[in-house]
């Protein structure tokens, strides 16, 4: 288990790698990025576990739930949007840190069939050093 020295300078080592990116991948398809174990690993964990804005649902769980959960909804989501015959102009996961908190947000850029621009996200932060929360709106179509 992690001290509380530890996780401070695994909290400095994520702000360091991520402050002044605005994106940390960016790419057509979130089938491309291969390396989600990885970047969950890396995020720190939160001390006040507070998402940028309010969501349907809260998905609570280790890691390797959250990354399963996570694979799931972004595919599924971009499968939605393509059978709507929407464009996916790009799909990128952004860091945001702020006081105690730190998020990785997952968005999906898209065009509608009328030409609107919109976007759609999710949110994982980490709680402890096995808790994880997604947080989406869109899960599991029918």
């Amino acid at each position: 288990m992690a001290t509380a020295r530890q996780e401070t300078g695994l909290n400095e080592e994520f702000v360091e790698k991520y402050q002044d990116q605005e994106k940390i991948w960016s790419g057509k398809s979130f089938s491309e990025y291969l390396d989600y174990r990885t970047l969950l690993a890396e995020l720190p964990v939160s001390t006040v576990a507070v998402p940028t804005r309010q969501y349907r649902r809260k998905l609570v769980g280790n890691r390797d739930y959250v990354y399963g959960e996570l694979v799931y909804v972004l595919n599924g989501y971009q499968g939605y949007l393509r059978d709507k015959a929407f464009i996916v102009e790009e799909c990128f996961i952004k860091p945001l840190m702020r006081s105690g908190t730190y998020l990785l947000e997952f968005h999906i850029r898209f065009r509608t069939d009328a030409g609107e621009e919109q976007s759609w996200l999710c949110e994982v932060l980490r709680l402890g050093p096995t808790r994880f929360i997604l947080y989406v709106d869109y899960y599991r179509p029918m």
